[in-house]
């Protein structure tokens, strides 16, 4: 899972006015230490999550608690909380905060192979946040994993177009292009995702897919 919320995301929850204060300052040092501690070590740092939202840690405790859940194996709660917390705005937090939560919460659900939930998470996080490439992202693999073709391709169109480096954006854009037969235009889309990211693995499968398509439809012919 990518490591998500930045101390960018949890400034935006503070009165700009305040923002540079040591009490803000601490609390943003101690997220980002719970969030950095639930890949290599959830159990710490849902405790300390647990810990520090008993205190009044608000929000971001109970964000990194959510997180460390699914990395404990809980994904289905964790998700679940997520999408809680999106669901309102106390404590500061703004569709941004809010639309970052639900990609947190579709990327549990794909895990599962839940793809309806997620659908649900992205679409929200977009309504919230329409151009947020991480949602956009989430959509296009979620729409890949359901077999909506042209929706898979419209979004990752949409990340291309504020993030042409993004490898993944031209991976998803030349999977949903492959199942739609447009050979060529895969195989330059996954070129190009090649170019950028050329020991990724599902990129390397896919041109494997996309030669075979190839072979098959000249057989064909």
């Amino acid at each position: 899972m990518r490591v998500f919320l930045s101390a960018c995301l949890l400034t935006l929850a503070i009165n700009p006015a305040h923002a540079q204060t040591p009490a803000i300052e601490i609390e943003t040092a101690r997220y980002l230490d719970c969030i950095e501690r639930v890949e290599p070590e959830p159990d710490q740092a849902f405790e300390d999550a647990l810990a520090w939202r008993m205190e009044g840690g608000g929000w971001p405790a109970a964000h990194c608690e959510a997180l460390a859940l699914i990395a404990l194996g809980d994904t289905t709660g964790g998700a679940l909380s997520l999408e809680e917390l999106a669901g309102t705005t106390d404590g500061g937090r703004d569709s941004v905060i809010r639309s970052a939560m639900l990609v947190d919460a579709g990327k549990a659900w794909l895990t599962i192979g839940r793809s309806e939930d997620a659908r649900r998470a992205f679409a929200v996080a977009l309504e919230l946040n329409p151009d947020d490439p991480d949602a956009l992202l989430g959509q296009a693999s979620v729409a890949l994993a359901l077999g909506d073709w042209p929706l898979a391709g419209e979004a990752a169109t949409a990340v291309i177009g504020q993030a042409p480096d993004l490898a993944e954006a031209w991976r998803l854009r030349a999977a949903a292009r492959l199942e739609t037969g447009a050979l060529d235009d895969a195989w330059q889309d996954m070129e190009t995702a090649r170019e950028i990211a050329p020991d990724n693995i599902e990129i390397l499968v896919l041109r494997g897919r996309i030669n075979e398509a190839r072979r098959l439809e000249t057989l064909d012919n």
